[in-house]
């Protein structure tokens, strides 16, 4: 059902219909999902009802297989409708926004944001909330351990830090609404933590999956919530009491005794809740305290190791000093090359990106990369593929077919935004031009079109030589899904005669642009077919600029590319 109010009256039939059965339907494998989907589009005292009968029945259901998901949906829902009314009107974000609002869960989320639901219920709705958190707080040492019980804790404590994330379904990936909430709420944020804080079991918490994500959630929830002090009495407790244990190596046969690692970096669970933390962490405990305790004199060793070398990615993406970006550089002059070896591209990448942002070191990463990828004396096309593929020329050579790598493009995107730029800048122009046309109609590799015309260093003459060079292929680009977009990036960056020679090539082969859905928007956005018929009159101002949309997905792409990187392998 598409329309709300046919929902909403759907909902409250199924609900009316299975009154005081409401517990024994919630713990039904597949009536659950049902109560679950409609659960959203209740009425407020059928909602009002259903808070009732859950709260009499909180031990039950919090532990229940399939009510405990129930049980997150409603206090989700409480949570949107309580504070809907505190909300400011949000702008959409490009595709990705009107993507949501077509979404189950997107409707589901207008439907309660949009709502004008009355005081009483919204109040009604916030002591639920608040229940839920004291009975969770109350019962935190029951709960914690228990797989269906830990989720409904993690869910609560990020609801009240205005964190209001929620799954489309299984596979997909989640939306995040960030919403104001009461202040009122942060206290209880706070009592979670120092319950957390007072257990005796504190130092094992990060070696549990369990208990290692809810810490995860409470270090998320605490930021969200601006509350530092709070974040630092966890930060020093888990470096201080837990990260910074030693464990007895379990050395093998032969092998040679590497540096020994605290306990943090020998369990994943532990790994991902120190990712988190250096996140959320101040700029001074970040440097002082984790980087020097954990991570100095260890960054190669680190980065070499499949599971801790994403802790070493994350540390280079919160980096905000450049004397410490300098310390690491020192360990990494004779490793980097080790790195791209063992295939953990991902702290190049990052390493990249650091550069970049801090505006230092980025000469020194150029050399160090070049070095390790063995194509300091390579020029043109042999240096841009080796940049883009992560591969030395010689590999190269065995491997033609080799794709573009993921953190190749942002390796590169990132040193087009340095300050001097100049050899890979002259190796994209002197590559030949169908070469690159191939480039740039890859959905990775297209995407270094968007540092090159937007980098304040690459001069205006490359980017007219660029556009030039690729004369004789901008049809080539047109017909692509990822060269279109970047035709219109060059397009949008060419000066008027420039972008009358690339309309003018277009316009011979009308049909063939017309043959592609993006072939088609191209026509459109450049008005091809105008030039054709008159082209006196499209040089006076029939010519239609591309869309502001482009920029858009560019910045789109880079949060993608960001948390890609990031992903495991």
């Amino acid at each position: 059902l598409e329309d709300a109010d046919e929902r909403s009256t759907m909902a409250n039939n199924v609900y009316e219909q299975i009154r005081e059965k409401e517990i024994k339907t919630s713990s039904n494998q597949l009536s659950s999902r049902v109560l679950e989907h409609l659960l959203g589009f209740t009425d407020e005292p059928t909602l009002e009802r259903l808070m009732e009968v859950f709260v009499d029945n909180f031990r039950v259901v919090c532990c229940d297989k399939f009510a405990s998901h129930v049980l997150q949906k409603l206090l989700f829902v409480a949570v949107v409708r309580c504070v809907g009314g505190m909300q400011e009107e949000e702008e959409d974000v490009g595709p990705t926004a009107k993507k949501v609002a077509k979404s189950e869960l997107g409707r589901e989320l207008d439907y309660n944001m949009g709502q004008a639901f009355g005081d009483g219920h919204r109040k009604v709705c916030g002591k639920f909330v608040k229940k839920v958190a004291k009975f969770l707080l109350n019962n935190l040492e029951d709960f914690v351990w228990d797989s269906f019980g830990n989720y409904v804790i993690r869910q609560c404590i990020l609801n009240l830090a205005g964190v209001a994330e929620q799954k489309i379904s299984k596979g997909e990936s989640s939306v995040v609404k960030r919403l104001v909430v009461p202040e009122k709420w942060t206290k209880l944020i706070n009592e979670f933590s120092l319950r957390l804080l007072a257990w005796p079991q504190f130092a094992e918490l990060p070696y549990n999956e369990f208990t290692s994500v809810l810490l995860q959630n409470l270090l998320t929830s605490l930021a969200r919530s601006e509350d530092s002090y709070q974040l630092a009495q966890i930060g020093e407790k888990l470096l201080n009491e837990s990260f910074l244990k030693e464990e007895e190596p379990v050395a093998e046969e032969g092998e040679t005794e590497a540096v020994q690692l605290p306990k943090v970096f020998q369990h994943d669970s532990s790994i991902r809740l120190l990712e988190v933390l250096l996140s959320v962490s101040s700029e001074d405990f970040l440097k002082d305290h984790l980087y020097k305790q954990l991570f100095q004199g260890k960054i190669v060793q680190l980065s070499n190791t499949r599971a801790t070398n994403f802790a070493v990615q994350k540390l280079l993406d919160n980096v905000t000093d450049k004397h410490m970006l300098e310390h690491i550089f020192s360990e990494l002059d004779a490793g980097l090359e080790e790195i791209l070896q063992q295939g953990h591209t991902g702290v190049v990448a990052n390493l990249a990106k650091a550069c970049n942002r801090l505006s230092c070191q980025q000469g020194k990463f150029i050399k160090l990369l070049l070095d390790g990828l063995h194509c300091s004396d390579a020029t043109g096309e042999k240096l841009l593929h080796s940049v883009l593929k992560l591969m030395p020329p010689e590999v190269l050579a065995r491997q033609e077919t080799a794709p573009i790598h993921i953190h190749g493009s942002v390796i590169l995107q990132a040193i087009l935004e340095f300050n001097k730029p100049i050899k890979l800048v002259s190796a994209i122009l002197e590559t030949k031009n169908d070469a690159l046309a191939k480039i740039f109609t890859d959905p990775k590799g297209s995407f270094t079109v968007n540092a090159f015309v937007r980098s304040k260093f690459v001069g205006e003459k490359s980017r007219e030589k660029l556009i030039r060079h690729l004369e004789g292929c901008y049809m080539d680009l047109a017909l692509s899904a990822h060269g279109s977009r970047a035709l219109e990036l060059l397009y949008g960056a060419a000066s008027p005669a420039q972008k009358e020679s690339i309309v003018k090539e277009l316009s011979g082969r009308v049909a063939q642009l017309n043959s592609k859905p993006w072939g088609t928007i191209i026509n459109r956005k450049l008005a091809v077919e105008s030039y054709r018929k008159n082209p006196t009159a499209w040089k006076n101002g029939a010519a239609a600029t591309p869309s502001k949309a482009v920029d858009k997905v560019g910045k789109l792409f880079d949060k993608v590319i960001g948390s890609e990187s990031r992903k495991r392998k």
